[in-house]
C-alpha cells in the first residue's frame, strides 16, 4: 500500500443510504384513539407488532373487544383483548408456534405505551434462541442474540427490529440496491426496511494449518480482498504467533458492510426472498460461502451499543472481528433532518465511493502489472 492510495481511501464517506421502503398502510392516530369507542375492526390499527389485522378475528361484547394480527408465518400472531370489567389489556403473542408470553396491563395506559414501554422492554428469550437455531440451520449466516442488558429497540406499530449485515464490494452497491427494489416491487412487503452501506473495520485471523492455504500467501490474500471489496486492505497479512505457539495470518481492512434494518416479524420472510445460490444470502443447501463474507443478524442498534463483535466459524479456522466505531468516535443517532439530507445527497455520495474504489483498484492493478513484468514497485 502506498501513501497515495491510503490518502485516497481515507476520503471515503462513512456511510450512504441506498434504499428506503415503507408499506402503504391505512393511517392510524394513536393520540386520538379511544379503545372504549371501538366498534369494528376498522377502528383498530391495520398492522401491529407481528402482522396485519385479521378482520375475521374481531369480536365485541359488552365486556370489551378482542382481535388478532396475523404474521407472515402461519403460526405467528399478536392478540389483544380490551376488558372493560377488569379495566385491563390482555396480550398474547406467538412466533413460529412459540408462546411469547401472556401479559396483563391496566387500561389506564394506552396500548402503544403498554407495548413499547412494558411488553417489549425485554425481547422474548425463547424467540431469540429459536430464531438463532432455525435461521442458522436454514441459511449460511450467524444470528447474534439480544444481550440481556441491552436496550430493545421497539417501534410502533412494527415491534422489535433486527439488522442483517454483510460485506459488499463497492461495484455491487448499485446492483444490490436495484435487486432489493425489484424484490419489493414484485411483491410489496408488509413491513418497512432500510438499506445503508457503512464503512466498517474487519480484522480477519486465519489460523495457520487450518484455514485455506491461500490465506497464508500475502499477495494472494491481499489481492483476494481487493477483488471482493473493491478497496485495499490496510496492508499485507501479518503472521502472528500466540503464547501457545499457534500462528495466524491477520488481515486488516476497512470495507463497506450492507446494513438492512427490518422488524423481527419480517426476518424469515425477507431472508427467503433474498436467498439465492450465488448471492450474499444463501441457504444451507447452496454452494458454500466463505465464513468472513456470510451475513450476520444483529439486534437493531447493536452497533450503537457495542464497539465490536468477534465471531468464529464452526471449525475455528477463521475469526472475524468487526469494529463498529473507534474508541471515542461519536455514535450520536442522526436527526430527522440529517437523515433527509443524507438521502438527498445519496447519489453524489455513492458516485464518490465508486470513483475512489475505481482509482484504488486501477492503481493496484498497475502496480501488479509492473511487478509481473519485473519492474520496480
Amino acid at each position: 500500500m502506498t501513501h497515495s492510495l491510503l490518502d485516497r481511501q481515507s476520503e471515503l464517506p462513512r456511510s450512504v443510504p441506498l434504499f428506503r421502503y415503507a408499506p402503504d398502510r391505512v393511517r392510524f392516530s394513536w393520540r386520538d384513539w379511544d379503545p372504549a369507542l371501538v366498534r369494528s375492526g376498522a377502528d383498530l390499527p391495520h398492522y401491529l407488532i407481528l402482522g396485519d389485522l385479521d378482520l375475521s378475528t374481531f369480536e365485541q361484547s359488552a365486556g370489551g373487544w378482542s382481535a388478532r394480527w396475523q404474521g407472515t408465518e402461519h403460526d405467528t400472531h399478536f392478540e389483544v383483548a380490551y376488558k372493560v370489567d377488569t379495566s385491563r389489556w390482555e396480550i398474547r403473542q406467538t412466533w413460529c408456534g412459540l408462546e411469547g408470553g401472556f401479559s396483563l396491563f391496566p387500561t389506564r395506559m394506552s396500548l402503544d405505551k403498554v407495548i413499547a414501554q412494558a411488553l417489549y422492554t425485554q425481547f422474548p428469550r425463547n424467540w431469540d434462541g429459536a430464531a438463532k437455531s432455525q435461521l442458522e440451520s436454514a441459511y449460511q449466516l450467524t444470528v447474534v442474540e439480544q444481550p440481556e442488558n441491552d436496550y430493545t429497540f421497539c417501534g410502533i406499530p412494527d415491534g422489535a427490529f433486527r439488522t442483517i449485515i454483510f460485506p459488499i464490494a463497492v461495484r455491487n452497491l448499485r446492483p444490490v440496491r436495484h435487486w432489493i427494489q425489484d424484490i419489493v416491487e414484485e411483491s410489496p412487503l408488509a413491513y418497512p426496511i432500510t438499506v445503508d452501506a457503512k464503512l466498517t473495520l474487519q480484522v480477519l485471523n486465519y489460523i495457520e494449518g487450518k484455514a485455506p492455504e491461500w490465506t497464508a500467501q500475502e499477495a494472494v490474500a491481499f489481492n483476494q480482498s481487493v477483488v471482493e471489496t473493491g478497496l485495499a486492505p490496510q496492508g499485507f497479512p501479518v503472521r502472528e504467533v500466540a503464547n501457545g505457539g499457534s500462528a495466524a495470518w491477520t488481515l486488516r481492512r476497512e470495507i463497506y458492510f450492507l446494513f438492512i434494518g427490518l422488524p423481527f416479524a419480517g426476518l424469515t420472510d425477507f431472508l427467503s426472498r433474498m436467498a439465492s445460490a450465488n448471492g450474499p444470502i444463501r441457504t444451507a443447501a447452496d454452494p458454500d460461502f466463505r465464513f468472513e463474507l456470510r451475513p450476520i443478524v444483529i439486534p437493531a442498534a447493536f452497533e450503537m451499543q457495542t464497539e465490536s463483535l468477534a465471531l468464529w466459524d464452526k471449525a475455528r479456522t477463521t475469526r472475524s472481528f468487526l469494529q463498529f466505531a473507534s474508541p471515542g468516535q461519536d455514535k450520536t443517532v442522526l436527526t430527522v433532518q440529517q437523515v433527509i439530507d443524507a438521502d438527498r445527497t445519496a447519489p453524489a455520495t455513492l458516485a464518490k465511493i465508486e470513483s475512489i474504489s475505481g482509482d484504488v483498484v486501477t492503481a493496484i492493478e498497475q502496480i501488479l502489472q509492473r511487478v509481473t513484468k519485473g519492474g520496480a514497485t
